[in-house]
C-alpha cells in the first residue's frame, strides 16, 4: 500500500471509530471564571491558513496559558474535527447547525459541543448541514445575532472562544463577526489575500454604520511565509503598513511541513511536532493574543 494509502485508511479509520462512541452529552469546565472572549478568525480568500490558525491558536490558549477555550466551526467543510480527530472524545448531541435552527429563543450551542483528550478545550463536530442551514437562516427574523444568542450561555462557561469562519462574507460570517469581541485576519503575502483583506474590512465597517457595533480587529496575521521570497514578502508587508498602519500582528507563520503533517495526523501541530517552527510560530501567536486580549 502506497503512503498516501495507508494516511486514507488511517483517516477513515479514526472517523469509524469516532462515529462508533456514544453520544457524549456537554460537560462544562470545572471552573466557570465568566464571561468568554470570542475571536473570530476570518478570510475572504480560502487557502491563507485560516483553520489551521484557528485550531493551533484555540489549543495554544488552553495548554499554554491555562484558558478553558471552545473552538466553533461554522465552516461546513469540518475541518477543524478533521484536524483534531485524534484528540475528540465521542460525539456532540447536536450540530451547529440544528442548534441555530432552533425555534423560538432556546439557542444555545452548548448541545453542539464534544469533549477533547486535550485539557481545558471543548469543540464543535464537523457539520456539513451548514450550507443549507444559511440559506435557512436567511428567512429568520434577526438572522444576523442568531449565534450571538446562541453563544450567551457558552460565553458563561468559557474564558475564551475562537470561532473558525467560512471563506467567504455569508450570512454565517456576518454572525461571527457581530457575536465576536475580536477578529484575527489571516493574510498569506500575496496581492489576492490582499483584496481579501480589503473587502472584509470594508464588511466590518459596515456592520459598525447597520448594527453599531463590530468586532475590535485584533490584527492581520502573515501566514504561510516563504522566508525566501524577500521582494515579494517586503512589497506586501508595505502595502500593509500603508493601508493598515498598525494592525499587523508581530508574529508570522512560516511555511512549515509540520502544519499540513499535523492535521493528516488529526493532532494539533503541539502534539504532533512540538519542537517545529509551526509550534514555535503558532505558540508565539498565543502570547501576542493573549497579551493583548486577556491580560
Amino acid at each position: 500500500m502506497s503512503i498516501v494509502g495507508a494516511v486514507v485508511q488511517g483517516f477513515g479509520q479514526q472517523l469509524q471509530q469516532h462515529l462508533r462512541q456514544s453520544l457524549t452529552p456537554f460537560a462544562a469546565p470545572a471552573q466557570q471564571t465568566g464571561r468568554a472572549r470570542v475571536i473570530a478568525v476570518a478570510a475572504q480568500k480560502g487557502g491563507v491558513g485560516k483553520t489551521t490558525t484557528a485550531v493551533n491558536l484555540a489549543v495554544a490558549l488552553s495548554q499554554e496559558h491555562g484558558l478553558s477555550t471552545l473552538l466553533i466551526d461554522l465552516d461546513n467543510q469540518g475541518h477543524v474535527a478533521s484536524s483534531l480527530r485524534a484528540h475528540i472524545k465521542g460525539t456532540a448531541v447536536q450540530t451547529v447547525s440544528a442548534a441555530l435552527l432552533t425555534p423560538g429563543t432556546d439557542l444555545d450551542l452548548r448541545a453542539a459541543v464534544v469533549a477533547t483528550n486535550l485539557d481545558r478545550l471543548w469543540l464543535t463536530g464537523a457539520d456539513k448541514q451548514l450550507g443549507a442551514a444559511e440559506a435557512q437562516l436567511a428567512t429568520r427574523l434577526g438572522r444576523e445575532m442568531l449565534l450571538t444568542r446562541g453563544l450567551r450561555a457558552c460565553r458563561q462557561q468559557f474564558d475564551a472562544i475562537v470561532l473558525d469562519c467560512p471563506p467567504n462574507l455569508g450570512l454565517l460570517t456576518l454572525n461571527a463577526l457581530l457575536a465576536a469581541d475580536h477578529v484575527l485576519v489571516p493574510c498569506d503575502l500575496s496581492v489576492l489575500a490582499l483584496e481579501g483583506v480589503d473587502d472584509l474590512m470594508n464588511t466590518i465597517g459596515q456592520l459598525e454604520m447597520t448594527f453599531g457595533r463590530a468586532p475590535q480587529i485584533l490584527g492581520l496575521l502573515h501566514t504561510r511565509v516563504d522566508k525566501r521570497n524577500h521582494k515579494q514578502n517586503a512589497a506586501i508587508r508595505r502595502a500593509v503598513a500603508q493601508r493598515y498602519a498598525g494592525l499587523a500582528m508581530e508574529t508570522e507563520i512560516a511555511v512549515n511541513t509540520s502544519l499540513p503533517n499535523a492535521q493528516l495526523s488529526g493532532k494539533s501541530v503541539f502534539a504532533a511536532a512540538p519542537d517545529s517552527t509551526g509550534a514555535r510560530d503558532y505558540a508565539a501567536l498565543a502570547a501576542e493574543v493573549h497579551s493583548k486580549v486577556f491580560v
